[in-house]
């Protein structure tokens, strides 16, 4: 599975990887791009849960600007799957610990 390595404003590092952009990373460990913006949607919540996680790990951004939409929000509880949020720096030994042992999907903002 993925590690998070660190954050900065404007990146993070993935397993040795720097992306310079929002990512999802999917219970699978792949890492794909995230489009920008400050609100995580229901769609995008969507696109996480075809993997079927038990967890989701929500990067709010390095001074948690960016926010969960209430639909997002909604339909997560919906399908029992436990939300764990917190600024992206704070994220990274919660997201690594529990990969070991769960299903694990985490959307991530790397700026503000």
């Amino acid at each position: 599975m993925v590690k998070i390595d660190s954050s900065k404003y404007g990146s993070i590092t993935l397993d040795r990887k720097v992306y310079e952009h929002d990512v999802y990373i999917l219970p699978s460990g792949q890492v794909e791009e995230r489009e920008y913006g400050h609100t995580f949607t229901k769609e995008q919540v969507e696109h996480l849960l075809k993997e079927k996680p038990e967890i989701i790990v929500i990067g709010k951004g390095t001074s948690g600007m960016a926010s969960l939409s209430d639909e997002g929000r909604k339909l997560l509880k919906k399908e029992g799957v436990k939300i764990i949020e917190d600024w992206t720096p704070k994220i990274r030994d919660k997201f690594n610990e529990l990969v070991k042992t769960k299903k694990v999907a985490a959307i991530i903002h790397v700026t503000c």
